[in-house]
């Protein structure tokens, strides 16, 4: 029966609606972030803060399924996403418009999320509906309007064609449908050669590839794209299935594209002549074989029936943290950053390209200097089953490329942004081991030790800074550091003593990268995407001695105090200020007060943060999302805990919401905020599981195990936390 029959023609003539059962997807804004910020005015001492980087959030609208293999969105060619008018800037400046309208060829597929300049930009299999003006029209760009989204859905229409479009996110593939204007032959084309973005020479073009008409009417082949294959698949019910070689039709049912023609643009499509309005396509992809592609893209659902499919799963996801309290507003923003931080990365389970066997694969760690401090921690709490298989697919990397990635996109080279840091999968491995998650951690520590000492470990930075115990950047001396604590913790709970030795001797080489004099770090180096006093408060192990080389607890605190603008500088002195959340480097320094006894300027700089650098509509990031790195950090703070990621511990900062529950493995963990208001966010008094503490941290065992942090909120300091620190880890 042909596809279009099964749907009543009332319902073929309007998009479909938005799902009315899910509570908790309806408050996604898909939208949110994708124009230049927009935000509140800045008050106090927000209006100190800096940007390194374009104040645009770089997300897209398109349709996905949590942790999703596919994506599927309007293609306008402009950066980062494909989607937009913007082109590239690297600067603090408003991002620049590359297009005069908002326009789109039609819809890619495999759009990243959030990022900045990464060279990979997928966009892969560009599908278009042609007007009257037939294959040519593939190059026309036509104004979007009535555009809507929510989690696994987006829609709109093409302006002048009047094409409706809807697509919806399945596991393995997305299902498109367009309906055409009445008289208007129905054809659609896609573009297998397509790729990358149409600003400042970003275009990319398969290596090789093939189209194949298949018997059943469908169309099936595959790309090799920054040398990985993508097997594909489409069906079209009984529309008409037909190839082109370079705008050309050819009667060939099958399509080889070599070197010599990388930019002639093979190109198949599906069509009615005169006898249908409907088109509705079904891809598979698969980055294995032919037989997965041509699984995924099986026609068994329809459209309305993946969309709530989609949807449910949304909406099991983004249930998992529930808050109540705060206004309509800043539960959308809460909601819309768990959304962005369930987007990447990518689960290719059973999809890997290089060894072709069954088991975890992700993609998009773009990069992983933006998740691990918050994305990945709060993966590895709440899903500690894929937790698991992130662990494992990390290790599987490690053992093929000799080394742990730093990102790793469809391109496999896993350490191209050696510039950002060094060594953040030991902390992010022994921070998955502290939440619970079951792997082979001896394993996991030989890799680790073995990838850091020898191989290509001995000609990095590792190496270099075994020899010498510093490196330049000075911040990945930092890293390295870190890293050493990270692999010390590992085997000592596996009971390795030379590796937890060794690690705990190079572990302490973080002083080399500080000025005493200053108590920051040295000036002499350079700092990606900042200034020494933005990497100058990241979290070490042995936070106590860090406070001690800057002068003790109220010369700590003096440095914060200017670095976030409650005092100047003093005459003379060169600062550089908070970013802002703007960028990455300095998320966590405003839980660094905590360690100095003062979580009450916590409390002011994390409200600020939440009330003046993140709102409702496109403009609401104050930067890139960065793969959700970015949203993860409002969802913990405004619950009020923030994770210090390879360490037992869960601070405690100011929440949003007067009630927040974690729907954790081990039991709901609940933090109840009471008399908590715009100007009431001091923590007067704490209490959890129903006995008052007087700390401003928690075990990570006992947010993991679930229970309930009950605080009392008022106006002023209240001198809680001042007393008990965080505890401190020399080794």
């Amino acid at each position: 029966m042909a596809r279009e029959l099964l749907f009543h023609a009332e319902t073929l003539s309007r998009m479909i609606e938005r799902p009315t059962e899910f509570p908790t997807h309806a408050r996604v804004d898909p939208f949110l972030g994708t124009a230049a910020s927009d935000l509140p005015k800045p008050v106090g001492i927000a209006a100190t803060w800096w940007r390194p980087k374009p104040p645009v959030g770089n997300t897209h609208p398109g349709a996905s399924l949590p942790f999703g293999m596919v994506s599927a969105c309007a293609y306008s060619g402009a950066y980062v996403t494909g989607y937009g008018r913007y082109g590239l800037s690297l600067d603090g400046g408003p991002p620049p418009v590359e297009f005069a309208k908002h326009e789109a060829l039609g819809i890619a597929h495999f759009q990243q999320s959030g990022t900045g300049r990464i060279r990979s930009y997928y966009n892969y299999f560009l599908t278009t509906p042609l007007g009257p003006g037939g294959l040519e029209e593939r190059t026309v760009r036509r104004p979007l309007l009535d555009e809507q989204a929510w989690p696994g859905y987006y829609g709109g229409r093409f302006s002048e064609t009047e094409i409706e479009f809807e697509v919806v996110a399945r596991p393995r593939g997305v299902v498109h449908r367009y309906r055409f204007p009445e008289g208007t032959d129905a054809h659609v084309a896609v573009d297998a050669s397509a790729g990358g973005l149409l600003i400042d020479g970003m275009e990319s073009y398969p290596q090789g590839g093939e189209l194949h008409l298949e018997p059943d009417g469908s169309v099936a082949g595959f790309v090799v794209m920054e040398g990985i294959p993508v097997h594909f698949r489409c069906s079209a019910g009984d529309a008409e299935a037909y190839l082109w070689e370079d705008d050309e039709p050819t009667e060939a049912s099958d399509y080889e594209l070599t070197l010599d023609k990388q930019k002639l643009r093979p190109t198949f499509g599906f069509g009615f002549r005169g006898k249908g309005r409907i088109i509705e396509l079904y891809f598979g992809f698969s980055l294995r074989e032919p037989e997965a592609a041509r699984v995924a893209a099986d026609l068994g659902e329809s459209l309305e029936s993946s969309a709530s499919e989609a949807a449910s799963a949304w909406e099991a996801q983004l249930a998992m943290i529930e808050v109540e309290g705060g206004d309509e507003a800043s539960r959308e923003v809460f909601t819309t950053a768990l959304y962005h931080s369930l987007l990447k990365p990518a689960d290719f389970r059973d999809e890997n390209p290089f060894t072709r066997k069954s088991g975890p694969f992700f993609l998009d760690l773009s990069t992983l200097w933006d998740l691990y401090k918050t994305q990945l921690p709060l993966m590895m709490s709440l899903w500690p089953e894929r937790g698991a298989a992130f662990v494992e697919f990390l290790c599987e990397v490690a053992e093929r490329e000799g080394v742990f990635p730093v990102s790793y996109l469809m391109d496999n080279v896993p350490d191209r942004f050696t510039k950002q840091a060094s060594g953040l999968c030991h902390a992010i491995l022994e921070d998955a081991r502290l939440r619970g998650v079951e792997a082979d951690w001896d394993r996991a520590l030989s890799l680790l030790w073995r990838t850091s000492q020898s191989g290509k470990g001995r000609k990095s930075r590792f190496g270099e800074y075994g020899r010498s115990g510093v490196v330049d950047p000075l911040s990945h001396t930092l890293d390295i550091s870190y890293a050493h604590f990270c692999m010390a913790r590992m085997a000592r709970s596996v009971g390795h003593q030379v590796i937890h030795d060794r690690a705990t001797e190079l572990s302490a080489h973080w002083r080399n990268a500080f000025d005493e004099k200053t108590g920051l770090l040295r000036e002499d180096s350079t700092y990606y995407e900042g200034e020494n006093w933005n990497y100058s408060f990241r979290f070490m192990h042995d936070m106590r001695s860090r406070i001690d080389l800057a002068g003790g607890d109220r010369a700590f605190v003096g440095l914060l105090d200017k670095f976030f603008g409650f005092s100047e500088p003093s005459h003379g002195e060169r600062i550089f200020r908070f970013e802002g959340l703007n960028n990455e480097p300095d998320m966590e320094a405003p839980y660094a007060y905590i360690y100095a006894g003062r979580p009450d300027r916590t409390a002011h700089v994390v409200r600020r943060v939440l009330d003046c650098q993140f709102t409702t509509g496109p403009g609401g990031l104050p930067g890139n999302d960065d793969s959700g790195g970015l949203s993860s950090w409002l969802v913990w703070s405004a619950t009020g805990l923030f994770p210090v990621c390879g360490q037992p511990v869960m601070l405690i900062g100011s929440p949003w919401f007067g009630r927040a529950r974690y729907r954790l493995p081990g039991g709901d963990f609940t933090v109840i905020a009471e008399q908590n208001g715009p100007e009431r966010f001091q923590i007067q008094r704490a209490w959890l599981n129903g006995e008052e503490i007087q700390r401003s941290w928690l075990k990570i065992d006992e947010f993991l195990g679930g229970g309930e942090l009950r605080l009392e909120m008022g106006e002023k300091a209240s001198g809680f936390g001042s007393e008990i620190r965080p505890p401190s880890f020399a080794g």
